[in-house]
């Protein structure tokens, strides 16, 4: 474990020589305690701090050379490899294994730096490719379309991210002054407790789905077959909509999908968007639960193209205007309409995610008629 707490700054060059002349200046907790506050200035470290740690790496007490060990992930090589040889074959198991840990940690930052130094060179590479074929002006205006859909996506998520922090933080300053006054009364500790735990649920929703917006989807597919799927989609649709408190019974779903399309797919991937695309449909039905209507929601599959299989997602629920089937069809992340709440991501990764399996996707509505989602995916070959 390491403190947060706040620290004086330490003279390392001094305290190298002050421990070289004398190892044990500083009594070990003393010396073990310097590590550990100081764990954060470990992960940009100097020549005077490598050599306090070349001096402690040599400590008789094990604690002290645990934590040496804990900061060594963070060193240049040569430092790195000199004090993992030594550590890592030391007497005590404690020492060892964090040792181990800590290139491990160095491993797996390399491999993740790595990665990202390879989807940047793709991106120039692209960029060259397009040059190459397009010319420079109609490269320079996709980069500039880029970098502005950029902004959008970052500015949509900034806003989401403020409209759910800013309750909760002023929930959380009315606790706390009540809580200074001693006038909180449990009435109230419910209510902002509950406030500043329903913000912070909805803030995990909306990371997650700006996570699987940015993933990739993996290019490695297995034959499934499609009504497996969406039955699999329309299960998940159904229990998202029971557990936010409405009756999923009361909303008929027919399914006709034939077993005989099969797909190429990433099951995880193709099923995340379906059960997007469903549970759109299921939540349409929300302004209408207390009206006393038939309320219906049909998927069918059909094959009206060669290698194609076209699905159809239809329901009666409470569609959408004119502009904001406008706003909709332009895909952009985070973007949210005034009668549709959500983190604004559900569509655009669906539209992403079947886009990566060679497939389409078209939305139609007309507002309290209801939407029709028209997907076309490529059949598997025979």
């Amino acid at each position: 474990m390491v403190s947060d707490s706040v620290t004086t700054p330490v003279d390392w060059e001094q305290l190298a020589e002050t421990l070289r002349s004398d190892p044990d200046a500083l009594r070990w907790r003393e010396r073990e305690t310097l590590l550990a506050d100081n764990a954060a200035a470990f992960t940009r470290p100097t020549e005077e701090m490598i050599a306090v740690l070349d001096i402690l790496a040599g400590d008789p007490k094990w604690e002290v050379r645990r934590r040496v060990a804990e900061l060594i992930s963070h060193l240049p090589e040569d430092a790195l490899n000199r004090l993992a040889a030594r550590l890592t074959e030391d007497q005590n198991s404690y020492v060892r294994r964090a040792a181990e840990r800590s290139l491990d940690r160095r491993r797996k930052g390399q491999q993740a730096s790595s990665r990202r130094q390879r989807m940047l060179g793709g991106v120039a590479d692209d960029y060259e490719m397009m040059e190459r074929l397009h010319g420079t002006l109609a490269t320079k205006m996709s980069r500039q379309i880029a970098e502005r859909l950029y902004d959008m996506l970052v500015g949509a998520t900034i806003h989401n991210m403020r409209g759910l922090v800013t309750p909760a933080s002023t929930s959380a300053q009315s606790l706390l002054k009540k809580v200074t006054e001693g006038k909180a009364t449990q009435a109230e500790l419910k209510k902002h407790l509950k406030r500043i735990v329903d913000a912070t649920a909805d803030l995990g929703h909306l990371m997650d789905d700006v996570r699987r917006f940015s993933q990739q989807v993996p290019t490695k597919r297995r034959r499934e077959r499609l009504a497996a799927l969406v039955q699999e989609a329309c299960d998940n649709a159904r229990a998202c909509f029971i557990k936010s408190g409405h009756d999923g019974d009361v909303i008929s779903l027919r399914v006709e999908v034939s077993e005989a399309f099969t797909v190429e797919a990433s099951r995880v991937h193709l099923v995340s968007a379906l059960t997007n695309l469903i549970q759109n449909a299921f939540d349409g039905f929300r302004p209408r639960m207390e009206l006393e209507e038939t309320f219906w929601i049909r998927i069918t599959g059909q094959q009206r193209v060669p290698g194609f299989v076209d699905l159809v997602i239809e329901d009666n629920a409470i569609g959408f205007g004119a502009d904001d089937l406008r706003l909709i069809r332009q895909f952009i992340p985070g973007q949210t309409t005034l009668k549709h709440d959500g983190t604004g991501f559900g569509l655009p990764t669906a539209k992403r995610y079947i886009e990566a399996h060679g497939g389409s996707l078209e939305i139609d509505s007309q507002e309290g008629v209801g939407t029709r989602v028209s997907l076309r995916l490529p059949l598997a070959e025979e």
